[in-house]
């Protein structure tokens, strides 16, 4: 599928694109290291079109570029940016609660743009204010705090004193929060602890949840693994699961994905009678968003004298962004995603069925949540 050129909203086709452009460079710089990994590929993108408004010249074509942002004049990028938050970054009582953190800060002696403070506070939501760098731990804790308020006190602790010292010019962040109650609950009473196989020599005993019910399944050949769609609550999101079939398939499972989008993918899931079995688990994640970025072209704007951030700043200078971090967190449990683990609601009563397909994740693998137009988080589970 190729990336339109001038369709910029989150909620357009080229988001999908970016995220498997942004999940494939993120392998590809080694920020991974053989951990588990999740990412919101949905939130670093906002965080580089929010530097947009404030880049020119041969910056602002990077981020274009990268982004996969066309030519579309800034102004509508800005309002489509704000559709996207109204309508998908919104906390509900019942489905899917999302909130959307960016926060950029400068020297408190810099003034920023009139135009560009508009643009992040009204198409952005996002925080952009002036710091005194020289008291390193008081800035530190004054943007953890924001974004732990931001976060409901999921994500803590993303920046260090060191992320202050006399080089340091922007430093932005990024999280994107999320909660949501699966449409069919797992039951408590059925979790139990199994087999976890990290590789062909090492197992884990870990607390695995297990339902039958009518969820979309597939099987790839092209990617040699199994699918599963697991839907949220009144939303058209849903957690995305790919296990390859081989235990140590994973590497080869990454390097098939980076050439597919996963609208591909999920095409593949179709509605079947399904046995679930599932991890319970806890995944978080902090991401230097400078590695990934520079893979996909995006450079200058991190490059001492080459980064053109004058629509950012009131008078020019010569700034550049020195910190680019994301923190985001995840607890996947038998209610759904960041709920409290208990199972008051609908839960999938068991009937006998010799036609039942069977998809149990208990070795690694790839996950993502998302609708068909949007990638919000992706990331692998290798152990727990």
């Amino acid at each position: 599928m190729a990336a339109g050129g001038n369709k910029t909203s989150p909620q357009s086709p080229s988001p999908v694109i970016f995220a498997r452009n942004f999940f494939r460079a993120l392998n590809d710089s080694g920020a991974v290291n053989g951990n588990n990994l999740i990412v919101s590929p949905v939130a670093a993108r906002s965080a580089m079109t929010l530097v947009l408004m404030g880049s020119g010249g041969k910056s602002a074509d990077e981020l274009r570029s990268g982004l996969l942002l066309g030519t579309v004049r800034k102004l509508e990028i800005a309002r489509q940016h704000a559709e996207f938050l109204n309508t998908d970054c919104v906390c509900n009582p019942k489905g899917v609660s999302m909130r959307l953190a960016t926060g950029l800060y400068v020297k408190h002696d810099q003034q920023l743009h009139a135009d560009f403070n508009l643009k992040a506070v009204q198409f952005f939501n996002a925080q952009a204010d002036g710091l005194n760098f020289a008291d390193a731990a008081a800035a530190m804790q004054h943007v953890n705090k924001w974004l732990e308020r931001q976060t409901f006190y999921t994500v803590r602790h993303l920046l260090s004193p060191a992320s202050f010292n006399p080089n340091s010019s922007v430093i932005l962040v990024n999280s994107l929060y999320f909660r949501a109650k699966w449409a069919t609950r797992f039951s408590v009473e059925r979790t139990a602890i199994d087999d976890f196989r990290i590789n062909q020599n090492q197992r884990m005993m870990v607390p695995m949840m297990r339902q039958e019910g009518q969820f979309r399944f597939g099987e790839s050949r092209r990617l040699k693994s199994r699918i599963l769609q697991m839907p949220f609550e009144e939303s058209d999101i849903y957690m995305l699961f790919i296990v390859p079939h081989a235990v140590n398939g994973l590497a080869a499972l990454e390097s098939k994905l980076s050439k597919l989008d996963l609208n591909e993918v999920a095409r593949k899931a179709v509605m079947h009678d399904v046995d679930v079995t599932l991890p319970k688990f806890k995944i978080e994640c902090e991401v230097d968003l400078k590695l990934p970025l520079q893979k996909l072209g995006v450079r200058r704007i991190f490059e001492p004298g080459a980064a053109d951030l004058s629509r950012l700043f009131a008078k020019k200078s010569p700034h550049r962004i020195t910190e680019a971090r994301q923190k985001v967190s995840l607890n996947v449990n038998e209610a759904g995603c960041g709920t409290a683990d208990h199972t008051q609601g609908r839960v999938a009563a068991a009937k006998v069925n010799p036609e039942r397909k069977v998809f149990k994740a208990n070795q690694p693998f790839v996950f993502a949540i998302r609708s068909n137009k949007t990638v919000y988080f992706v990331g692998h589970f290798l152990k727990p």
